[in-house]
């Protein structure tokens, strides 16, 4: 109780420094990113790109609605610190300024920094293409991957129940209101394809970028050719096998798969027991 009182305490502190976001003097990176240091802190030990950070964070619009703040949650909110997500000044480029024990304050693009950074399905309807995100965060620990695993093993790896708690929230903050399918899918249409339909015997070739739900890039196609097989002979997970059936030639979605349309309680390389599975599929080729 007494660590939620303090960091409720120190979020209220960051908000009240940036309360009138126009009187704020921001210094500008050179990607482009509004910022501001509000408190530095003593460690000396700088964010690197890979590092995992504990973090308290909230953000809110220019004009003082709060869109998310992980004081409300019992967890701790942890972040892994990928590449910049986008050009033009992004949420990655503010962490690589900061050192354990800072807070500061970012005045990032509400578009891209929900797209890219917090991985936003459908933007909020009051926030413009042109419209600003104010994000207020401290670093409170910097975590080694071992440990960072361990935790994450610990205290969201353990059942399904806890699985489904952390993707209701998930869809919550990142707005998202689709219905699952009847297996407990998610499959949200960017694109409609107008091609040949997917179905089970049908070759397919898709291109594809697969991150965890707290935003870990796992792996992507892009970078090499698509990726080609046979729907309906059980070579892919079964979310895939449903997914992109749903799909035309042409179409993008993503295709948001609970484990137990993956790998369930099995432990395959970075993905952890009973994680869910967020996929950005394009079908570009129907056999």
């Amino acid at each position: 109780m007494q660590k939620k009182t303090i960091t409720i305490l120190v979020i209220i502190t960051i908000l009240s420094a940036c309360k009138n976001n126009s009187e704020v003097k921001y210094e500008r990176h050179s990607s482009g990113l509004e910022y501001k240091i509000i408190k530095k802190g003593s460690s000396g030990i700088k964010v690197k790109q890979g590092d995992v950070l504990e973090l308290i964070l909230s953000y809110q619009t220019e004009d003082g609605k709060v869109l998310f703040n992980s004081a409300e949650s019992d967890r701790k909110y942890m972040r892994k610190v990928p590449k910049p997500t986008h050009s033009g000044g992004s949420f990655e480029d503010g962490l690589l300024l900061l050192s354990l024990g800072d807070s500061a304050v970012f005045r990032i693009n509400g578009d891209s920094f929900l797209r890219y950074s917090m991985l936003y399905s459908k933007i909020p309807k009051e926030i413009g293409p042109d419209d600003y995100i104010i994000v207020n965060i401290k670093v409170l620990d910097v975590i080694d991957r071992e440990e960072y695993d361990e935790i994450l093993s610990d205290r969201y790896h353990q059942s399904e129940e806890i699985e489904m708690e952390i993707l209701a929230n998930y869809l919550k903050n990142a707005n998202i209101t689709t219905k699952p399918t009847e297996s407990g899918l998610y499959y949200i249409e960017k694109e409609k394809g107008t091609g040949a339909q997917a179905e089970p015997g049908k070759r397919v070739s898709v291109h594809y970028t697969l991150t965890l739900i707290d935003g870990q890039f796992i792996e992507t196609s892009l970078d090499k050719s698509p990726f080609t097989f046979t729907l309906g002979q059980k070579k892919v997970i079964p979310a895939w096998e449903e997914g992109i059936c749903y799909m035309k030639e042409g179409g993008k979605a993503t295709i948001i798969s609970p484990s137990k349309l993956a790998y369930g309680k099995e432990k395959i390389e970075n993905i952890l027991p009973y994680s869910t599975l967020i996929f950005e599929v394009e079908l570009i080729k129907v056999y």
